[in-house]
């Protein structure tokens, strides 16, 4: 474990806790990629058998985070022009994945929500991700997974003070 005592510059300027943790956040990098590009490439296999792109993906992952939104929501939280929305969509909504509701307040606001199809899809997405998990859960030992529970909690926790923060920060501006 790095100590704080004896820490001193170097030529650089950096001191050795400075590199340290250079070298920690390049690891934590290294890993955080390796797992997602695991993780979503268990998950793409289950949106495989269904013929997805991933625009449809991403709009049937935000749909299910954030429930029921109008189409310029959904283009606006995608960063896709409104056009290319619709066609998205137009095809989540012939494979019955997703269907449209029209605003009983307003008709010209069309609202997209997951089916139950679109629901379950979902489920089969995020099991396999699970299962993915377990298995790595199983390979280790008591000790191990401790430590890589308290990391990921450390991790989750530092996120949303983020994210806390940045909201805060927004509602003040």
């Amino acid at each position: 474990m790095f100590k704080e005592r004896g820490c001193s510059k170097n030529r650089g300027g950096y001191s050795v806790k400075d590199v340290y943790k250079e070298e920690l956040t390049e690891r934590f990098m290294e890993a955080v990629g390796y797992l997602n590009r695991q993780l979503h490439s268990y998950g793409l296999d289950e949106w495989g058998n269904l013929d997805m792109t991933v625009p449809q993906i991403r709009t049937m992952v935000l749909l299910e985070r954030a429930g029921p939104l109008r189409m310029g929501s959904i283009a606006g939280c995608l960063g896709r022009a409104l056009s290319a929305t619709t066609t998205v969509v137009d095809r989540l909504v012939e494979k019955g994945l997703v269907d449209r509701a029209w605003d009983p307040s307003d008709r010209r606001v069309v609202i997209c929500r997951l089916t139950d199809e679109g629901k379950q899809g979902m489920g089969r997405f995020w099991h396999v991700r699970r299962e993915r998990l377990q298995l790595m859960v199983d390979f280790l030992d008591v000790e191990r997974l401790e430590v890589l529970v308290r990391g990921l909690e450390v991790a989750c926790s530092a996120d949303k003070e983020i994210h806390g923060s940045r909201e805060s920060g927004q509602s003040s501006g």
